[in-house]
């Protein structure tokens, strides 16, 4: 009996440490989404632009995929509406194209490239988002499903990451390069290696043995984190530009 009560009373310990886990991260999404916004603003004085617009779309939809899943944890009965797994499944897929679409732009300020390679997030956004059918079917039914913990989810978050830390990795050698006595970009390089960390940080949650309905949460603040840091990168990459660009009128005149 005293045994039952102990088991009993760890139970509710631990979904009390869940609980209590969740809602503070779902309190740093809030505090991350409205710094960002507001450092987004400032930053940007035309707002019109797919820059502006990008960067808009990976902050509120990293923003609301921990809102979503955070509802989801708290209120049992939602776990088995298909509409509210639906519309996550689409705000992953926004997050999965405005995230590497916002490094991209943001690596068009110091090497050009053919805009087919902007697709590319895009298109593999497309195909992995079609593939988490099997999420929402594991989600639907409480069935144990391998093949999407085992292959789809493994591959999702692997070339997804990889992807990311190539294109934070190219740009690193590319600021080195050519604007290695730039003040800011020592800066730059800092937060892009400790946004590379983060990447591999989140390969660690995806994998690690918890309840997946309190990873989940914490896979999108690290997103936000991700977010807030590449707009910060982005203010450092803007005042680089101009020193340079003003420094080369100098010389040239």
């Amino acid at each position: 009996m005293r045994r039952k009560m102990n088991c009993r009373s760890r139970r509710i310990a631990h979904m009390t440490a869940m609980d209590e886990l969740v809602s503070a991260m779902c309190g740093a999404a809030v505090v991350l989404a409205c710094e960002s916004e507001y450092s987004s603003l400032k930053l940007f004085k035309r707002r019109t632009t797919l820059f502006f617009f990008t960067c808009q779309l990976a902050i509120w939809s990293s923003a609301l995929e921990i809102a979503l899943t955070a509802s989801l944890y708290f209120v049992i009965g939602l776990r088995i509406l298909l509409p509210i797994l639906i519309v996550s499944l689409i705000i992953q897929c926004m997050t999965y194209i405005s995230y590497p679409s916002m490094i991209l732009l943001r690596l068009r300020f110091v090497r050009y490239f053919p805009e087919m390679i902007m697709y590319i997030p895009i298109v593999l956004a497309v195909i992995f988002t079609a593939l988490k059918y099997f999420w929402i079917h594991w989600a639907l039914t409480g069935e144990n499903y391998h093949i999407y913990f085992l292959i789809i989810l493994t591959t999702t978050t692997v070339v997804l990451t990889v992807q990311n830390m190539v294109i934070n990795i190219f740009f690193i050698v590319i600021a080195m390069k050519r604007y290695e006595n730039m003040v800011h970009v020592r800066s730059v390089i800092i937060v892009n290696i400790i946004v590379i960390m983060l990447e591999c940080l989140r390969i660690v949650i995806e994998f690690i043995d918890l309840d997946k309905w309190v990873i989940w949460p914490a896979r999108s603040v690290v997103d936000l984190i991700k977010v807030r840091l590449e707009i910060e990168i982005l203010s450092y990459i803007v005042q680089t530009v101009r020193e340079h660009r003003s420094s080369s009128q100098e010389e040239s005149t």
